[in-house]
């Protein structure tokens, strides 16, 4: 057997060169839903300093070199994204602004409101929702790739944190800035960053596959048109159905 991470034999169940686990294999819904994997998700393990580099200096290459088994320099894909929403939480009971403050105006308000609400009532859902959806759209966008689904749900998991990352400083500005306006205009921003940050790491990802670069663009656009698309619907009728059930205690 050959370390998957630097492809060194291996006879025992570390790689006597760079310490990866021998039984590393490739991702599988199975395999995702493992307790061992699980487990891990909760585990603060080395690599996060060089996960956030690579996610912004060559974020698809990255991503796919842990999918592919090099994972011996990378935190966990679901680590690092509790760990940023922990973040995005902590930070968020700093300041005195809500989102229908900043973006609710008129009949918007109450919309904003009831969402705001429900991410307050029920704060993982919206996560465990957005990311089957994230990889169902890229999964029905690239399937020439070859990249099965339990990888593409990894791919969006780094996706969403790094996408999380870029939308901390509006949460920073959030406690220490006041005017409305030019608020919106810092927010409003953070969504265009988030789907230019999402075309590069597709681009990049996806580049080792058999699709012709301007291909790999409208794909990626088109993927995140459909996520958008596919999240507004669920949204909707989760904040409908949670609307009915008890309060949490």
């Amino acid at each position: 057997m050959k370390c998957l991470n630097c492809g060194t034999e291996v006879t025992g169940n570390f790689c006597p060169n760079c310490g990866q686990k021998a039984s590393t294999k490739r991702f599988s819904l199975k395999r995702l839903l493992d307790r061992e994997f699980l487990n891990g998700a909760f585990m603060l393990n080395k690599g996060l300093l060089f996960t956030l580099k690579t996610l912004f200096t060559r974020p698809g290459h990255g991503v796919r070199e842990f999918v592919e088994g090099k994972r011996v320099r990378y935190f966990n894909a679901f680590s690092l994204l509790l760990l940023i929403l922990a973040l995005m939480f902590f930070l968020d009971g700093f300041s005195d602004l809500s989102l229908s403050d900043v973006l609710g105006d008129g009949d918007q308000k109450e919309i904003y409101t009831s969402f705001e609400k429900f991410m307050e009532e029920y704060p993982r859902l919206i996560f465990i929702i957005n990311i089957p959806i994230m990889a169902f759209s890229t999964f029905i966008f690239f399937k020439k790739s070859k990249v099965n689904f339990a990888e593409h749900i990894i791919l969006n998991t780094y996706n969403s944190s790094a996408s999380l990352v870029l939308s901390l400083p509006f949460s920073i500005v959030f406690i220490f800035y006041d005017n409305l306006e030019k608020i919106r205009v810092y927010y409003q921003a953070s969504p265009i960053l988030s789907v230019a940050y999402s075309i590069w790491l597709y681009y990049q990802f996806f580049s080792t596959s058999t699709y012709k670069k301007s291909s790999l663009i409208w794909r990626s656009l088109f993927a995140i048109l459909l996520f958008f698309l596919l999240q507004g619907i669920s949204s909707a009728i989760l904040i409908g159905v949670t609307r009915g059930f008890p309060q949490p205690s």
